[in-house]
């Protein structure tokens, strides 16, 4: 791992806890104390409000902040891609965003790699009837504010039904969009293709349910996932 990636990991395990030992992030970053007491050094010159000592542990006090990022080739490829993607599949709110980021990452980078920073040979395509609905937007917010949403829905056979949800996740696939959510007509989760979603409307605002959650959804259907992304978290 690069120095600069491992200060960004150790600056956010500082901000994941009130206090942590060097030995703690030591074995978080899979280096030996000795080298977290030198980058801990690194960043406390710096300027950062970073305040303990070996043997007795480490806390962030006040706003903690690196400089600006800097990103490593396969990095720059990475969101090259991604924005290219969700340009092809993002409802229009989404795909203005992506443009206007990757506007924004090639002036802040601009003169510092040749050509541009996302100027990469990579590309994204996708069936234009796969880009999100023009409801994913209402779906997008109902998400960030935990409202629930009610629609009519059409099942693959061509059965209507109405349903109100708590909406979980939008995940995005080849064939298109899924909503992830937990229904309160069934009282079960349920995920359901946004194309066949119609009369999509928000609701109440609902309260987390660690039985009722995105999370719990994975740990459910897709345990092997879960695993990964609890393992993440720890990293």
């Amino acid at each position: 791992m690069r120095r600069a990636d491992r200060l960004f990991e150790l600056v956010a395990l500082l901000r994941s806890r009130p206090i942590m030992r060097a030995e703690d992030l030591a074995a978080a970053l899979e280096v030996t104390p000795r080298t977290v007491y030198r980058d801990i050094a690194a960043l406390q010159a710096q300027g950062l409000p970073i305040e303990g000592a070996a043997g007795i542990g480490y806390a962030v006090r006040g706003k903690l902040d690196l400089p600006p990022l800097t990103f490593g080739n396969d990095e720059l490829e990475a969101l090259a891609l991604g924005l290219a993607y969700v340009e092809q599949v993002g409802d229009k709110a989404l795909t203005a965003a992506a443009r206007a980021a990757h506007a924004k990452i090639e002036t802040a980078w601009m003169g510092v790699v040749p050509g541009g920073a996302l100027n990469r040979p990579l590309r994204a395509s996708q069936r234009p009837e796969r880009r999100l609905a023009r409801h994913g937007e209402l779906l997008r917010m109902a998400l960030r504010q935990k409202r629930e949403v009610s629609f009519r829905y059409e099942d693959r056979v061509g059965s209507t039904t109405t349903r109100s949800v708590r909406p979980l996740a939008l995940w995005a696939f080849s064939e298109g969009w899924l909503l992830v959510s937990w229904c309160t007509t069934r009282r079960d989760f349920r995920v359901f293709r946004v194309d066949r979603m119609g009369s999509v409307a928000a609701g109440p605002v609902f309260e987390d349910d660690d039985e009722r959650s995105f999370a719990a959804y994975l740990r459910r259907a897709h345990p092997r996932t879960a695993r990964s992304v609890r393992k993440s978290k720890k990293q």
